[in-house]
């Protein structure tokens, strides 16, 4: 009998024996068609019963035909430096020292866990063979097969950790195949070596902790009995806990959870009621986006709509702000370099004049620019002090020469402004009509966000235009970004709504006079809680329209968060609107 030696740690058992006098043949015709129904080709009775067997059991086997081998001696080692192996595939691979593998005592035979010689291999003319069924180190199985590039159908098993035990059960189920199928006197004593024996893994449960993990009740006496037919040992402990030992199979199961699982999968997922969460949870503040983040939100947007951000110097022509007007509150330099920059800027609309400038000497028609960056101004009544910073948002775009160029031009940076404000997570704003420097008069609304002012959008004035030779008009605007920061809301989920809305379209006919804002507010106001959401998306001039009057065109939205609306309903209140807009600004309506 051969004897069984281990020179390495990576095999943990490695139970053998032999067969003499087998009769290497065909394989009988239901072997065969079990293994062509796995996908398995049949070779002979041997290796058919050893790819039989690992199908069967999951332990991979190998046989080695006895007068192959030299000496009296198997080891498993190491793989010696320059040494190679000829596998069952016909390949040559050359072999590491990390690599495992099977050896007479002369060369190596096979290579542990993956794939075995073809210098040994059963064939025909075979009598006496030698099985083979170990353990092998997982890791150390698919580094080998990751690095020669071969992936089989053992080592695919042992990578993923065999329990020892199943070693000789498949050898002795494989051995008694051969002595059925084969032929020939199979040895009664086997080579079992196992240096280090694991300590079955124990698990202590207390059964409370089922109902506790899966949220309802598991009868104990059927919790127990899904473990014992499962093959787990239960021996309930005096103080109520389980002792509970897995099968030698199953490897995976090592905390109470594990137990819990399996109870759970057995007694049905689908019999657990479905509950809200029994424990109170602490209470969540959502954290607003930071000043960076959104001002790169802002910058998104800006991008979106054709606009290239620009950095100008702080310092400007304080002669050019004072032709401008807007000198008040500027800050001199003491020890100014040049006439064109001693003074601190006061607003960041005329170095975007300039860059329009720089762009139009270039040969660029259509400009359209922003900056965000701090103005200075000084304190009012205070000397030697630091002056303001405040950081703002300014843009310019240019447009055609025509008035309809520029209103056209108005209303879409208007547009890109209410963008940038909701990427701040600022409330909507309103916009009305004002005066300001460098704006053109009646072509000029404040910006304003819960009462506060926060800067100007309009038509730029046709005398700072001409001033910088600058063909066709100007939109542009400049507000305070801080005092949005500071009104901003964190955006909070809303309820899809359940009934559906109810839109109709409004054209209302007003002096030009009426501001297109103040409208909007009346119509909010006599709307009253149905109205879901009112914006103005047209504005006409012409046919149909008395002179000197506009047409501003509205789309509002009815819902109710109990009901659905009826026309009769909708018509109620649309009725109501138009009779209030012809009491406060003289409105008409076109059909």
């Amino acid at each position: 009998m051969t004897r069984w030696v281990i020179s390495a740690s990576r095999a943990s058992s490695r139970p053998g024996s032999g067969g003499q006098g087998v009769k290497v043949g065909p394989s009988p015709d239901w072997l065969q068609r079990r293994l062509r129904a796995c996908g398995v080709r049949p070779l002979n009775n041997i290796v058919d019963i050893t790819n039989y067997v690992l199908l069967e059991y999951a332990q991979p086997l190998h046989a080695f035909d006895l007068a192959k081998l030299n000496g009296a001696e198997i080891k498993v080692r190491r793989a010696r430096e320059n040494e190679k192996l000829l596998g069952l595939d016909g390949v040559t691979r050359d072999l590491t020292a990390d690599m495992l593998v099977i050896a007479d005592a002369q060369r190596a035979v096979a290579l542990a866990g993956v794939i075995g010689g073809e210098e040994s291999a059963v064939t025909s003319t075979t009598t006496d063979v030698l099985l083979e069924s170990a353990t092998f180190n997982g890791p150390n199985v698919r580094q080998t097969s990751r690095t020669i590039g071969l992936r089989t159908e053992a080592s695919a098993r042992f990578e993923r950790a065999l329990p020892p035990e199943l070693a000789l059960a498949g050898a002795r189920r494989a051995a008694s195949l051969i002595a059925e199928l084969a032929g020939g006197a199979v040895h009664k004593d086997w080579a079992d070596v196992y240096p280090r024996p694991q300590e079955p893994v124990r698990v202590n449960l207390r059964p409370v902790l089922i109902d506790n993990v899966l949220g309802t009740h598991v009868p104990l006496e059927e919790a127990e009995s899904i473990l014992k037919r499962l093959n787990f040992h239960v021996k309930v402990m005096g103080d109520g806990e389980w002792d509970v030992l897995p099968p030698v199979f199953r490897l995976d199961v090592t905390i109470p959870e594990d137990l819990v699982e399996e109870v759970g999968r057995v007694y049905g997922y689908d019999r657990v009621p479905p509950t809200l969460p029994g424990r109170r949870h602490e209470s969540w503040t959502p954290l607003a986006p930071s000043l960076d983040r959104r001002l790169d939100l802002t910058r998104e947007v800006l991008a979106g709509a054709g606009y290239t951000e620009t950095w100008n110097p702080a310092l400007v022509s304080g002669r050019k702000l004072e032709d401008l007007r807007i000198a008040a509150h500027a800050m001199r330099v003491s020890n100014a370099l040049s006439d064109d920059m001693d003074t601190l800027r006061t607003s960041l609309l005329p170095s975007l004049i300039d860059v329009a400038v720089l762009n139009r000497d270039r040969g660029r028609v259509d400009v359209r620019v922003y900056e965000i960056a701090e103005a200075y101004l000084a304190r009012v009544g205070e000397k030697n002090t630091q002056p303001e910073e405040p950081l703002r948002l300014a843009a310019i775009a240019t447009a055609g020469s025509t008035a309809d160029d520029g209103r056209k031009a108005f209303y879409r940076l208007k547009a890109v402004l209410d963008e940038c404000i909701a990427a701040l997570s600022g409330p909507p704003c309103t916009y009305q009509r004002a005066a300001a420097q460098l704006f053109h008069p009646g072509r000029c609304a404040a910006v304003v966000m819960d009462g506060r002012q926060l800067g100007y959008i309009g038509e730029v004035h046709p005398s700072v235009s001409a001033a910088a030779k600058l063909e066709g008009r100007i939109v542009a605007f400049e507000v305070d970004v801080e005092p949005m920061l500071a009104a901003a809301r964190i955006p909070r989920s809303q309820p899809l709504p359940r009934f559906p809305g109810v839109e109709r379209d409004l054209a209302v006919v007003v002096e030009d006079t009426v501001a297109a804002g103040a409208v909007l507010a009346s119509i909010k106001e006599l709307a009253g809680d149905l109205l879901e959401h009112v914006r103005a998306f047209d504005e006409y001039r012409g046919a149909q329209v008395s002179e000197a009057h506009k047409s501003i065109a509205f789309t509002l939205t009815f819902r109710s968060p109990e009901r659905t609306l009826t026309d009769a309903e909708v018509d109620k209140v649309m009725s109501e609107i138009k009779l209030g807009l012809e009491k406060r600004h003289r409105a008409r309506f076109r059909e």
